[in-house]
């Protein structure tokens, strides 16, 4: 087995019971008069026989289909709740189960003195059993990584709650520690694919593990890696590799960092959703064989205007951004160094009316959130 490839399988029985009562009859002696209760015991005979009611298999099929929805909107919920907003960061997170339930997931947790944990793992199986040992993995992993400074030290300890909890199943995580402020990123990694930095190119970061829930006594390294303003760091599981179209073929890591060195300069929000579209388009009419779980992290530039034009570019396109600029935000006095994060919300609506003549409502509605956005984080 690699780090990358881990396979599962569940099963389930079931039982059918039934009861059938024969009733008495009483005759007196004088006669073949009966007595109330054996009259009416002999009516029964005749009477149709009540059964209680049975949900037929296709109702019971709806009441499933509705109990596993409610299960995965639970489980969606709680990994969208966990996304933070982090001051001088962008951050996009999404997780797509191959069936209702996946057992793909990713975390957030804050730390003391202003860290900020970063999780994402891949647990053995699919829909349910996997959904599970999800749910099981991330507390043991939400307790542990409060209680330590390392994350070697946290999946050590990770490591042997899943053995304790999970003893049929393995979990690949890899868990990662950000001091926002001064862009210092501490890595851990257990049997997960690599993290992958951008910045104008694709670069694995290298560091491997066993998957937790092998073996009691396992430790694991840690490395450390400084994220300058514009870098951005990328985590994906192996469905993304696994995706399979209609001819059989897998989409592969090749393919991956083609599209990573191709976007290196897309910010985490565009860079996932043009990956999923390239995913959709691979995939076509084949199902989904596996979970696909993103997480992608940016530190944003120093100076407000050169983030805001990298903003422009990224939405609008580079030449289009490029000229929109030029044309709009110069023309408005806009892109001198010195202006505020207040001057930019005042002049917003009238940069998205210009983007709609220009480009239509989709590209300016975007413009405006990813702009706005931005100048909130400066604005702290």
């Amino acid at each position: 087995m690699t780090n990358r490839h881990w396979r599962r399988l569940s099963s389930s029985p079931h039982t059918l019971l039934n009861h059938r009562a024969t009733p008495n009859r009483k005759t007196k002696a004088s006669g073949r008069r009966h007595t109330h209760k054996a009259h009416a015991r002999s009516s029964d005979i005749h009477a149709p026989a009540s059964k209680e009611p049975i949900n037929p298999p296709a109702q019971r099929q709806t009441e499933l289909e509705h109990e596993l929805q409610l299960a995965r909107d639970i489980q969606q919920g709680l990994l969208l709740a966990a996304i933070p907003h982090m001051p001088g960061w962008e951050l996009s997170a999404v997780s797509l189960p191959a069936r209702d339930l996946g057992g793909d997931l990713y975390d957030f947790i804050t730390l003391p003195n202003g860290w900020q944990g970063i999780m994402i793992g891949d647990v053995s199986g699919k829909g349910l059993p996997a959904a599970l040992r999800m749910a099981v993995a991330r507390t043991v992993f939400r307790h542990e990584a409060r209680h330590s400074d390392s994350p070697a030290l946290t999946l050590a300890a990770v490591n042997r709650g899943v053995l304790s909890e999970i003893p049929q199943g393995m979990v690949t995580m890899l868990y990662a520690m950000l001091d926002p402020d001064q862009g210092i990123l501490r890595i851990a990694n257990a049997g997960h694919t690599f993290p992958i930095l951008l910045n104008g190119a694709a670069a694995e970061l290298e560091i491997t593990g066993l998957p937790l829930g092998v073996d009691e006594t396992t430790s694991y390294l840690e490395i450390t890696t400084a994220l300058k303003p514009g870098d951005s760091i990328f985590l994906c599981t192996d469905g993304i590799a696994e995706a399979i179209n209609s001819a059989g073929a897998m989409y592969g890591f090749e393919r991956l960092y083609t599209l990573l060195n191709r976007d290196s300069q897309f910010k985490p929000r565009a860079l996932v959703a043009q990956l999923l579209h390239e995913l959709r388009t691979w995939q076509a009419e084949h199902r989904q064989s596996d979970d696909v779980t993103i997480v992608a992290f940016r530190r944003r530039l120093a100076h407000l205007n050169d983030e805001l034009r990298s903003v422009v570019e990224d939405v609008l396109g580079v030449e289009q951004g490029l000229t929109f600029w030029e044309d709009v935000i110069t023309a408005s006095m806009l892109s001198e160094s010195d202006v505020k994060p207040d001057v930019w919300i005042a002049a917003l609506s009238q940069l998205t009316r210009s983007a709609q003549e220009r480009f239509g409502r989709g590209l300016a509605r975007e413009l405006h959130q990813q702009l706005r956005l931005a100048i909130e984080d400066y604005r702290a």
